[in-house]
């Protein structure tokens, strides 16, 4: 009997995944938007507005392998739900915040509740499928995801425009009802027997480092780079990372086997990923907030305006899979990782010239990046992986991703800040310089990891290691020891 036979609820649950995932997907894009309007709605300070993205993502990596875990252990279903509701209740404390503290705790509680669904929604969709099936049941997951990032700019510029920025919080909360109304009602649960256990320790200490590093980041700047807080907080951090990086040597099961990096088409894929996805948070985090406080757009302006960075993502990326098929991961990839490149590059550039008509090449060059390597990255990172490593792979994949976005915005931040001057009249006079310069960290960790993909992402999709066969990784020890 196949799965298909024996779950006629598949594409219900597959309704409430998708659910779960598309408040993901659309909080990431509409947010940012919102970032002028609470600035002056709450009088929030540059620091609390950078605060308000990095809370959420640093509690989305610290938390989101170990979410998963939980779901294996204590049931898919159970811990989505449970991330469903905690997404919600972070929507309505952000929603409602009277102050920016409130606005941040509510953010955390979201990056609590976004750690499940982002580990836990392509699970609870591919276990309710039969093989047949799950092609299609994954390509409109996918495409959810896509339409999500393409449509919330101008989503979130309309809430704010019409209404206020808080909708865009609230929105979530009907989305969220009738998913988790759908998983109780017609969803099944499923675990994974060979799950015991969840690295707690693990995940306090890497949460504490990141904590530590991204404030030191943040504060530099009013602190002094050479002032004893600045420094011994970063200290503290990176020991802190330091001993979660022995800690994972050590348990029996860590949320990070650092020795996947020795696969080397997986450390050229999760380069690539953490890359392109960190420099679409600083882009998505700076460039709105340029387009309405620096040119006097209004928000849905700026959503219609910030559209050539996330739309291709929808209409480009059906492509990549025939275009992978006849070029190559490799050659597909590090194309988009050149364009990437190019589309930051124009937009540091072009800073200065004060028209959106001199930033738009920048943006479609960026937008044509997302749509060719986000998609295929994560195939090419699993493609030499033995299935007995799949789980942990995909996790720290997913990791990856949402640190990516918290280390670069922290620096990207910090020079941003550095960049303004002192004094109101000199920050509204740099304002644009300022945000040229936090692209060119981007564009250094981008320009490397062109070169890492170009090196080490295999030309073709391989079949993963059968059982018992030396994986890659092991193959190519010499060259990567961590």
């Amino acid at each position: 009997m196949t799965a298909s036979r024996a779950n006629p609820n598949r594409w219900w649950i597959l309704v409430g995944a998708c659910a779960g995932l598309f408040v993901l997907m659309l909080d990431s894009t509409v947010v940012v938007l919102a970032l002028p309007a609470i600035h002056d709605g709450l009088g929030a300070s540059l620091d609390a507005l950078q605060w308000v993205q990095n809370a959420y993502l640093l509690t989305l990596a610290a938390a989101v392998v170990a979410g998963g875990r939980l779901g294996d252990i204590l049931g898919r279903r159970r811990i989505f739900l449970v991330g469903m509701s905690a997404f919600g209740l972070g929507s309505l404390i952000s929603g409602a915040a009277p102050d920016e503290l409130v606005l941040i705790v509510g953010r955390v509680v979201q990056g609590l509740g976004g750690a499940a669904l982002i580990s836990l929604s392509l699970a609870l969709t591919t276990n309710a499928f039969s093989p047949e099936e799950t092609p299609r049941a994954l390509g409109i997951w996918a495409a959810v995801s896509a339409v999500a990032l393409a449509i919330g700019p101008l989503v979130g510029g309309v809430l704010i425009e019409v209404a206020s920025w808080r909708l865009i919080f609230l929105v979530n909360l009907p989305i969220v009802v009738a998913g988790i109304a759908i998983l109780v009602t017609r969803g099944e649960e499923s675990r994974d027997p060979r799950a015991s256990s969840v690295d707690l320790a693990g995940v306090a200490v890497l949460a504490a480092g990141l904590t530590a590093v991204v404030f030191a980041l943040v504060e530099a700047d009013d602190w002094g780079w050479a002032s004893a807080r600045t420094i011994a907080l970063l200290a503290l951090g990176l020991t802190a990372l330091a001993g979660f990086w022995r800690l994972e040597h050590r348990v029996a099961a860590p949320l990070v086997e650092f020795s996947l990096f020795r696969n080397r088409p997986y450390l050229g894929a999760t380069a690539a990923a953490f890359a392109i996805v960190g420099a679409y948070w600083v882009v998505m985090y700076f460039q709105p907030q340029y387009l309405q406080d620096e040119l006097g757009y209004s928000a849905i302006e700026a959503g219609a305006m910030i559209l050539p960075v996330t739309a291709p993502m929808a209409v480009f990326s059906p492509l990549s899979a025939p275009l992978i098929a006849r070029f190559g991961a490799r050659a597909t990839m590090t194309v988009g990782m050149l364009f990437g490149l190019a589309g930051l590059t124009l937009q540091a550039l072009a800073e200065d010239a004060g028209a959106y008509v001199d930033l738009l090449p920048g943006f479609v060059c960026f937008g044509i990046a997302l749509a060719l390597v986000y998609a295929p990255m994560s195939t090419a990172a699993m493609a030499a992986m033995p299935r007995e490593k799949s789980g942990i792979a995909s996790g720290v994949l997913a990791m990856n991703r949402v640190l990516a976005g918290a280390l670069l915005l922290a620096v990207a931040g910090s020079v941003f800040q550095g960049s303004l001057g002192n004094g109101p009249s000199a920050a509204a006079s740099n304002f644009a310089d300022a945000v040229g310069h936090a692209l060119w960290p981007a564009i250094a960790v981008v320009a490397i990891a062109t070169v890492l993909t170009g090196r080490f992402v295999p030309g073709r999709a391989a079949a993963p290691p059968a059982p018992g066969a030396e994986p890659e990784h092991h193959q190519h020890h010499r060259r990567f020891h961590m």
